[in-house]
């Protein structure tokens, strides 16, 4: 078996997950991948490469070590990484693959593939595989209806793989937890006063790695970031709540009710008193 499946561009710009690229090889020794780092061979400079090992045997390759894998085993490569993997001459392996993209990808697979390739073994490889020849089969007569249904499927197979696998490889590289880790302390306290360099002592790093690692994890820089999570935080007191705008300007974060309110209207489109009326019409 070789397969190979190109899908177009979904019509809704903002799924959270969607094929590029789907496809498997079986009984296929020549199989040997060396891509160098920022490849933009089949768009890897922009979609997620991930790979699940059905039967045979393989190698993966990384920061000097080589990792053998077996069925039930599985690796994830993000977006521009050097990938180096092959199958086994003899016990040649049996693999699906998918090259994906989606919005906000590393905040949903927890920065998983970003630092380094993630290797995992999988408890549920029936119900993985399953998923996989889903997506296949659609993909093989795939429609402009079929969009949704193959994006819920993707969705379902990260998810799952996520929840019921366990690591083969010891993170080399810890910069992506601890930036991660700030991330979600942000999130969680954006009402309080925040520098970078304050976000950066947190993690322990330089001001000017933090800013640039922060940047290529998350496609945004922390004061964008920070500002985003405070207008998420004001929405839901605009909706949930009768405080008045400048309480709420103060309650996240903003010095000043004028500079929150431009914010927000540059950012939503609408002034925050008419984000309020929107949603307080609505029955939720």
């Amino acid at each position: 078996m070789r397969e190979h499946i190109f899908l177009p561009k979904p019509l809704f710009p903002r799924q959270l997950c969607f094929p590029d690229f789907i496809g498997g090889y079986s009984d296929y020794p020549e199989h040997n991948v060396d891509r160098p780092y920022r490849t933009t061979e089949n768009n890897l400079d922009r979609c997620y490469n991930l790979h699940i090992v059905l039967n045979g045997k393989g190698y993966l390759y990384t920061e000097g070590k080589r990792y053998e894998l077996f069925k039930g085993h599985g690796f994830l490569f993000g977006p521009g990484m050097r990938q180096r993997y092959h199958s086994d001459s003899y016990e040649p392996w049996s693999i699906r693959w998918v090259h994906f993209f989606g919005d906000r990808l590393e905040e949903f697979l927890d920065g998983k593939g970003l630092d380094e390739p993630w290797l995992f073994a999988i408890s549920e490889l029936s119900t993985i595989e399953n998923l996989f020849n889903r997506m296949l089969t659609i993909g093989r007569t795939y429609r402009i209806e079929d969009e949704h249904r193959m994006a819920s499927t993707l969705y379902e197979l990260l998810l799952l793989m996520q929840t019921t696998s366990d690591r083969l490889n010891v993170p080399i590289n810890l910069a992506a937890d601890k930036i991660r880790s700030v991330a979600n302390y942000v999130r969680a306290h954006s009402g309080q006063s925040f520098s970078i360099e304050q976000a950066a002592a947190l993690a322990g790093y330089s001001t000017h790695y933090f800013s640039r690692k922060f940047g290529q994890m998350f496609g945004k820089s922390f004061p964008d970031f920070l500002l985003e999570s405070r207008l998420i935080q004001a929405k839901r007191l605009l909706a949930s709540t009768p405080l008045s705008v400048k309480l709420i300007a103060l309650e996240t974060g903003f010095s000043q009710a004028s500079y929150f309110s431009s914010c927000f209207r540059r950012l939503e489109g609408m002034t925050p008193m008419e984000f309020r009326s929107i949603h307080r019409l609505r029955d939720h």
